[in-house]
């Protein structure tokens, strides 16, 4: 498994990992098109790590984004990783956060939050594995197929 920066020619399948997760129940209930994941790879403050298993197959993908354009909070950022489903429990998550950690201090950031589905226990875990710890839960923040839905916060500074 080798990790890298993303490239444009990526976005396709960044989308493509993305939208196995929209068929599960998660917050974003439209899937994604490579056009949605140009933007964070050629953003000025963003960065996307793929981890491929062999050239053009992708096995999951990182990202830091701006927290919001607020310029007071210019120290923030927000963190996401995705996984295609064969990848999970293999190290590819940790390898892509080894990758993606130290470019968030490059970039400026000096705080980091995760928003994690509220039953994704596994996400959790993985994020206290790195370093984050929990902020608190926001209950019933999410309206999905009718039911609401919460979101953990979790938050690493540096």
């Amino acid at each position: 498994m080798m990790v890298r920066l993303a490239q444009e020619k990526d976005a396709g399948a960044i989308a493509t990992i993305f939208n196995q997760y929209v068929s599960k129940a998660t917050m974003v209930l439209q899937p994604r098109l490579a056009a949605d994941y140009l933007v964070l790879i050629t953003g000025e403050r963003s960065t996307v790590f793929v981890a491929e298993e062999a050239p053009n197959s992708l096995l999951g993908f990182c990202s830091v984004k701006p927290y919001s354009p607020r310029g007071g909070y210019h120290i923030a950022g927000e963190v996401s990783i995705f996984l295609d489903e064969a990848a999970t429990g293999r190290g590819t998550g940790t390898a892509l956060y080894e990758a993606l950690l130290p470019a968030t201090e490059a970039l400026g950031y000096r705080y980091l939050c995760a928003k994690i589905w509220g039953t994704n226990i596994g996400s959790v875990s993985f994020h206290e594995r790195h370093g984050f710890q929990l902020v608190g839960t926001q209950k019933g923040i999410g309206l999905v197929n009718g039911k609401r839905e919460d979101v953990i916060l979790m938050e690493r500074s540096i």
